[in-house]
């Protein structure tokens, strides 16, 4: 696992997802790259691989930058410096799906992360890290 700490863009992958908003400009090509993250886990019937859920909480940390402001990480959040691109607000729907993958990706079953997060002794910060992203949805 790539990774130096629990915060949404504290791995290798979530840092590469960050480099595809490099000419997303536009809130509909910004929705369209968060989306796509979102989905993998999601649409994912079965076992969610660590990759796809540590860049479906970078999306999720990205949504919650994007609507409360305050919130964002100073570490993660300027690495997309400036975020928000456009001023205008997300499509809703991407709260909601934010909101559902936070809650998947804290379930033990069938999530390779969590399992993996388990064997570390940072496990209750990645839980915290969730949970703390997910107090901003309703």
């Amino acid at each position: 696992m790539g990774t130096w700490d629990a915060t949404p863009f504290g791995n290798d992958n979530a840092a590469d997802f960050a480099f595809e908003f490099d000419d997303a400009h536009t809130i509909a090509q910004i929705a369209s790259v968060l989306e796509a993250a979102l989905d993998t886990v999601l649409d994912e019937p079965g076992e969610i691989e660590a990759p796809d859920g540590e860049i479906a909480i970078a999306a999720a940390a990205l949504v919650v930058a994007w609507e409360f402001p305050d919130a964002a990480d100073a570490g993660y959040a300027q690495s997309l410096d400036p975020w928000p691109r456009v001023a205008r607000p997300l499509p809703e729907h991407l709260s909601l799906k934010a909101a559902e993958v936070l809650d998947r990706m804290q379930e033990a079953e069938e999530n390779e992360l969590v399992e993996l997060w388990r064997e570390t002794e940072s496990y209750s910060e990645f839980v915290a890290e969730l949970t703390s992203l997910r107090s901003y949805f309703p």
